[in-house]
C-alpha cells in the first residue's frame, strides 16, 4: 500500500535545485515562501551593542543602532537604543533617541526617549521629547 520511491534518496535532509545558478540564487523567491539566505527588505539594518562602525553609512529604510557609529549616517529612519551612540551627522525623515547622540541632524520628525542624552544641533519639522532626556545644544523648527 504504501511503498518509498526509488528515485528520490531520503539520506540528505537538503537536496539543492537542479535549476540552481547565480542568477536564481539571488533573485526574489516564486512562491510566497522566503529563503533563509535572502534578505527581507523590511528588516532593519543593526549596528549590535559591542559593535563600532567608524565612516559613512548611506542606506534606504531603518538603521537600528545598539553599538557605536562615528561618521556620516543618511538613511530613511534612525533609531538609537538604549546601548546605542551616534557621533557625527545625521540625515533622516524619522530620527528615534533612546541612547547617546553628539554632533548635527537633520530630520522630519525627532522623538527623544526619556533616557536619552543628547548634545549637539538638531533641525527638525516635528518633535517629540520624554521627561527625563537629557539635552544640550540647539534644537531648532525647520522652516
Amino acid at each position: 500500500m504504501f511503498a518509498k520511491s526509488k528515485n528520490k534518496s531520503t539520506d540528505n535532509a537538503y537536496e539543492e535545485p537542479e535549476d540552481m545558478t547565480p542568477e536564481t540564487a539571488n533573485a526574489a523567491p516564486r512562491s510566497g515562501a522566503s529563503s533563509g539566505f535572502l534578505l527581507d527588505s523590511n528588516k532593519p539594518s543593526v549596528i549590535s551593542e559591542g559593535f563600532s562602525l567608524v565612516g559613512d553609512i548611506t542606506a534606504q529604510g531603518v538603521l537600528h543602532v545598539e553599538g557605536m557609529i562615528k561618521g556620516t549616517v543618511t538613511t530613511e529612519a534612525v533609531n538609537i537604543g538604549i546601548t546605542g551612540a551616534v557621533e557625527g551627522k545625521i540625515q533622516c525623515s524619522s530620527l528615534q533617541i533612546k541612547g547617546a547622540f553628539v554632533g548635527e541632524a537633520r530630520c522630519q520628525e525627532l522623538v527623544i526617549a526619556s533616557k536619552a542624552r543628547v548634545r549637539g544641533t538638531i533641525t527638525y519639522e516635528t518633535l517629540s521629547i520624554q521627561r527625563g532626556a537629557y539635552v544640550e545644544g540647539e534644537l531648532a523648527r525647520a522652516t
